[in-house]
């Protein structure tokens, strides 16, 4: 039989679930920035499966161990010990990390989330009968008080310092244990508050793009957004390039004269020039000879909305242009703040010029918000290629390029205006997947006919008129592609040999050859907002190899590589981590006692583990659009649904068994009205300033998590404490492999399935409820 401890639990009891769920939140949260900046942003999502595995497997072990309580303080001086050094090896050995990073995130991570894990379970395990409701709620609480803070606390601390920090909360809670115990846990603090204030050892050596103990930068501001470097020069740019920084460079740039340019890096990876501004905008003719600018030359705008300003080299398109009224926005305010503030001498105070008006926000949102009308909208090359705290594949700018956007960018321009979009050469079949589904929401009847493909270097720039093309239009774009040294791939000029065969044909043959290729030939939607991904993350090996061979997707394609890789991972460590001891522990009579009883529980416990993953990870991806960037969505999504989760746990109790029974079906029915219900209430209120939406997404999700967080507990209730591990172990195996499994179901599904798939699982563990309830039933 599995041994559970009969103790009540004790004040410190709660006080220690309460600090280590919170060090845990932070942990995490802090640990996918930091991983953002020193691997490739499709890495840092295996933290969260990393923690689910961590929060769950300890439980299982403890279960066969006679007194587990006794290993509680060592646990908790693990984890102040672990914390700190996990963070030091991530900051300081990025080379090793991008050559085996899942091996190496894997080693790195798993011991701090086990030592957490093993925490949070011993003092689930002390709580029995009733007293779970309310050990079970502190836990919630304490995490979502921690979802609620980290977001300030980020802005204030550098990220590194601050997930190491986190190690101070478990040695806080060991201060409780005894004198001996006091003692390690103010001399292990008193180190790591020393090690935080001296700052060294939580300095970013690597970043994934370069070798920073090489090249160091001048500036260094970490935030909830991204981390922003600022480097005296263009350290990775040819010298023949010193005459001005260009993306996609026409073969007749001039090279007369050299152009002073910084370089302004977010998270190791996303680079923007800020170019040398005197005051003079002819000293920066050069960037007409950029392919990134064709639209100002070939419509020259008055008025202009640039969807991520950066470092304000497009504000200085636009007024090169003659454009007199500018919309520069620009996610990160910090951005903002430096290129304005600290280094305005290089700038020329760009985001301050006359007829420039700077928004902090994110693009689709100021454009809902705005009430103007723009001849030109220009997107150009807006990646950040770094995982936020709502881990991968929740990337910010993935909304930028959706349907609905793309609709909403027409519907802001004025008659004869143009989206100019520029994107690699490479994703240029994804954006005219895109453009062709916009014009045909438009009414567009010939889609062909109101796209033009300029391109140069590895940069092509598509541009959309809801009015076609007219001859002059094309006269006006040879004349600028001669001029500049670009080339103009689509529409081909007679009797011309398309410079770039696959993109013409991509155009022409309404992407029947994308199709034949095996790439999702399906625009990205807000449902499935993944313009970066053009495969399904189901494909065949082969499949994605012959894909990359044929468009050059190598950096998209490996991302999606790492998610099928990591989905066999997860699902291995669960089996061999949860899974495996029941099975070489526990005996085939003591399996098949009350085997009913056993299945429809352990039933319960899958279901509701599954349910509430697929729940968590489809809103914070959800919410990305809504409240401008995957940081703040996961913090307020989380935050909204643990303290929810929490008082619904606390309160269980009032609710009761029957209750549930009779009420349970009205979660699902909730979930499914909350889930269908998103879309509308985006498309009405994404205009609002961003305070009131946060509070109307806590008024709709808090009420939500109350609902969710009766079910674990009154579960246990049902169910029984006898076989509380075996439960245990069950829920946090579905949850690790629901953690992951939601990211490749949302690519191929859509968010609003996988929602209503987690309804489903939650009406599966509703009608579990109905058989005989007792504590004292033996389990396993």
């Amino acid at each position: 039989m599995l041994e559970t401890t009969d103790e009540t639990p004790e004040f410190r009891d709660y006080l220690t679930i309460f600090l280590v769920s919170a060090a845990v939140m932070f942990y995490q949260i802090t640990l996918t920035r930091v991983l953002s900046v020193v691997v490739w942003y499709h890495f840092a999502f295996l933290t969260i499966s990393m923690v689910m595995l961590g929060l769950g497997a300890p439980g299982v072990w403890f279960a066969f161990a006679k007194r587990p309580l006794r290993y509680l303080p060592g646990l908790l001086l693990a984890s102040g010990v672990a914390v700190p050094l996990s963070i030091i090896l991530m900051v300081r050995f990025g080379t090793v990390m991008l050559a085996e990073s899942v091996v190496y995130i894997i080693a790195c991570v798993l011991p701090v989330t086990l030592s957490f894990g093993g925490v949070v379970c011993l003092i689930l395990m002390k709580a029995t009968g009733r007293h779970i409701t309310r050990v079970y709620g502190t836990d919630l609480l304490g995490a979502g008080l921690a979802a609620i803070l980290v977001i300030p606390l980020m802005h204030v601390v550098p990220t590194p310092q601050f997930a190491a920090a986190s190690g101070l909360l478990p040695l806080l809670c060991l201060a409780q244990y005894g004198t001996g115990y006091r003692r390690a846990a103010w001399a292990l603090g008193m180190i790591l508050v020393g090690l935080l204030l001296h700052g060294g050892l939580f300095q970013i050596t690597h970043s994934k793009s370069y070798d920073e103990s090489k090249v160091r930068p001048i500036y260094e501001n970490w935030s909830p957004t991204a981390r922003i470097t600022i480097f005296d020069e263009n350290f990775f740019v040819l010298k023949n390039q010193k005459s001005g920084f260009s993306w996609g460079r026409g073969s007749r740039f001039p090279t007369n004269k050299e152009i002073r340019t910084y370089w302004l890096e977010q998270d190791g990876s996303a680079g923007t020039p800020i170019t040398q501004f005197r005051g003079d905008v002819a000293e920066v003719e050069h960037l007409f000879f950029d392919v990134t600018t064709v639209g100002y030359q070939i419509r020259p705008p008055k008025t202009v909305a640039i969807i991520g300003a950066g470092g304000g080299r497009d504000i200085l398109s636009a007024l090169l242009a003659g454009a007199d009224d500018i919309d520069a926005v620009e996610l990160n305010r910090h951005t903002i703040d430096a290129v304005s503030n600290h280094f305005s001498e290089i700038s020329g105070g760009v985001y301050q010029l006359p007829g420039v008006h700077a928004f902090a926000n994110e693009g689709r949102s100021h454009l809902t918000h705005s009430t103007k009308q723009f001849d030109l909208i220009q997107i150009s090359l807006i990646d950040s290629w770094a995982a936020s705290a709502a881990g991968a594949f929740a990337l910010a700018e993935n909304n930028l390029y959706t349907t609905e956007a793309f609709e909403l960018y027409a519907d802001r321009l004025n008659e004869g205006g143009l989206i100019s979009t520029s994107r690699w050469l490479s994703e240029m079949p994804r954006l005219i997947v895109l453009a062709h589904s916009a014009l045909e929401a438009l009414g567009v009847d010939d889609p062909k006919r109101h796209i033009a493909i300029v391109g140069a270097n590895r940069v092509g720039t598509l541009l959309l008129s809801k009015d076609e093309f007219s001859e002059q239009d094309l006269a006006r774009l040879n004349k600028v592609c001669t001029r500049r040294g670009f080339e103009r791939l689509y529409p081909i000029a007679r009797g011309q040999t398309p410079p770039n065969a696959f993109i013409a044909k991509a155009v022409d043959d309404n992407l029947a050859s994308m199709a034949n290729m095996g790439l999702n030939i399906e625009s990205p939607t807000d449902d499935s907002p993944y313009f970066f991904h053009v495969v399904s993350p189901f494909s065949s090996v082969s499949q994605l190899s012959d894909v990359d061979l044929m468009t050059g997707l190598r950096f998209n394609l490996k991302s999606t590589l790492v998610l099928r890789h990591a989905m066999v991972a997860v699902v291995s460590l669960a089996l061999v981590l949860f899974l495996a001891p029941f099975l070489a522990r526990v005996s085939p009579d003591q399996r098949s006692e009350s085997a009913g009883h056993l299945a429809r529980a352990s039933l319960f416990f899958a279901a509701i583990g599954c349910a509430f993953m697929l729940v968590e990870n489809v809103l914070v991806q959800r919410f990305v659009l809504y409240l401008g960037h995957p940081s703040y969505a996961t913090t307020v999504i989380i935050a909204s649904l643990l303290v929810g989760m929490g008082i619904g746990s606390i309160f269980a109790e009032r609710l009761g068994l029957s209750r549930l029974r009779t009420f349970g079906l009205m979660l699902p029915a909730v979930l499914a009205l909350v889930v269908v219900g998103l879309p509308p209430l985006f498309s009405t209120t994404l205009g609002l300033p961003l305070i009131v939406r946060i509070l109307i997404t806590a008024t709709i999700l808090a009420p939500l998590g109350c609902i969710l967080g009766v079910f674990f507990p009154l579960g246990m209730l049902h169910f029984g404490d006898r076989a509380k591990p075996w439960y245990w172990a069950i829920n946090g195996a579905f949850s690790v492999v629901a953690s992951v499994m939601s990211l490749a179901l949302s690519m191929e599904f859509g968010f609003t399935m996988v929602g209503l798939l987690a309804a489903l699982g939650y009406i599966i563990a509703w009608m579990c409820l109905f058989g005989t309830s007792t504590e004292s039933r033996s389990g396993i």
